[in-house]
């Protein structure tokens, strides 16, 4: 049984499973290691086991929350009554020290396999990104850089953080960062460079923003983001909120009728790809959302728009039934 921990210890270290379903393997053998060799009569009864290391490490990592959360409530106590007081190498030392630990226990955290331990070092390195943000304001605020430089320069190197974070543990939480941190530094970005135009910035950062949502599409179909099913439903959210986000200046209507077929698009892939089942939910989500706003748009009628919830809302429900019927149908073989 300690050869089997230790293969599956190098399993997950090394990315071919994952920790939950190391934690399945070592469940199941346990479960069969008697069944599947027979008692022996010279055998002296085993000693009682001790305590197993996965309960105390779950008990670590909830401890692990705790002194997060008692940490924040700390630090926001502190800069909400001494931030304005504190010189600025004062404020550099303490985000440093802050991030310093952070990014430092996230480390610590990611090197045993088990389970607890990776979701703790996930949460942890997560926050290393937003602190990572929080210092780089500090440090580019105190060497005076430009008001139109500042915003881009820290979610920049937020965002660099984030892929950091993400090459090196292809998680849930490091991924959501990573699309996170993108999404705002390409509007921030933008929204510098086009401040002398104004009445353009939510329509090309809206376009931006559901370009990266599709490119997130398409990476997780390809495989090259992992986990895939996540992407799928991120980038298909993004995409196509990323385009209601650019409608909203009067005369856009047709960003709306571009949401609606989007959203359209991503439910008949669903039923018609069983791969790409999840983007039912970015689609689901951006009908119900953008076709009540594109008829109010286009008729202005409260009436019509209600109309056109429970029309969205019937196709929906009979794009479900259809799933489930695929789904469900014996194949033949």
């Amino acid at each position: 049984m300690r050869e089997l921990d230790a293969r599956i210890d190098r399993w997950v270290e090394a990315g071919v499973i994952s920790p939950a379903t190391g934690e399945d393997l070592r469940r199941f053998e346990a479960a069969h290691a008697d069944a599947d060799s027979p008692p022996s009569l010279d055998a002296e009864p085993s000693p009682t086991p001790p305590a197993p290391p996965r309960a105390l490490a779950l008990v670590g990592e909830v401890v692990g929350y705790l002194g997060a959360a008692l940490v924040v409530s700390a630090v926001s106590f502190l800069v909400s009554r001494t931030w304005g007081d504190l010189p600025t190498a004062g404020r550099i030392g303490l985000v440093g020290a802050l991030l310093a630990v952070v990014a430092v226990g996230g480390t610590l955290a990611s090197r045993p396999p088990s389970a607890p331990a990776q979701r703790l070092a996930s949460v942890l390195l997560a926050a290393t990104v937003g602190l990572s943000a929080w210092f780089a304001w500090v440090v580019i605020d105190a060497a005076t850089v430009s008001d139109d430089l500042e915003a881009p320069l820290v979610s920049g190197i937020a965002l660099a953080v984030a892929a950091t974070v993400y090459a090196l543990r292809r998680r849930a939480l490091a991924q959501l960062a990573l699309l996170v941190t993108l999404c705002v530094f390409v509007s921030l970005t933008l929204a510098a460079a086009l401040e002398p135009r104004e009445q353009l910035i939510s329509l090309i950062i809206g376009l931006a923003i559901a370009a990266i949502g599709l490119a997130w599409v398409g990476l997780a179909v390809t495989r090259r983001l992992e986990p895939a099913r996540l992407a799928l439903v991120t980038g298909g959210l993004v995409a196509v909120f990323g385009l209601q986000a650019g409608s909203f200046e009067e005369g856009r209507w047709w960003m709306l009728a571009l949401a609606v077929a989007l959203s359209v698009a991503m439910i008949v892939i669903a039923i018609t790809r069983s791969p790409l089942t999840l983007l039912i939910v970015p689609g689901g989500l951006g009908m119900l959302v953008a076709v009540p706003r594109l008829i109010e748009r286009l008729v202005g009628d409260a009436l019509a728009t209600w109309v056109a919830v429970m029309v969205t809302g019937v196709a929906l429900v009979v794009a479900a039934v259809m799933m489930v019927r695929e789904r469900g149908r014996p194949r033949t073989p």
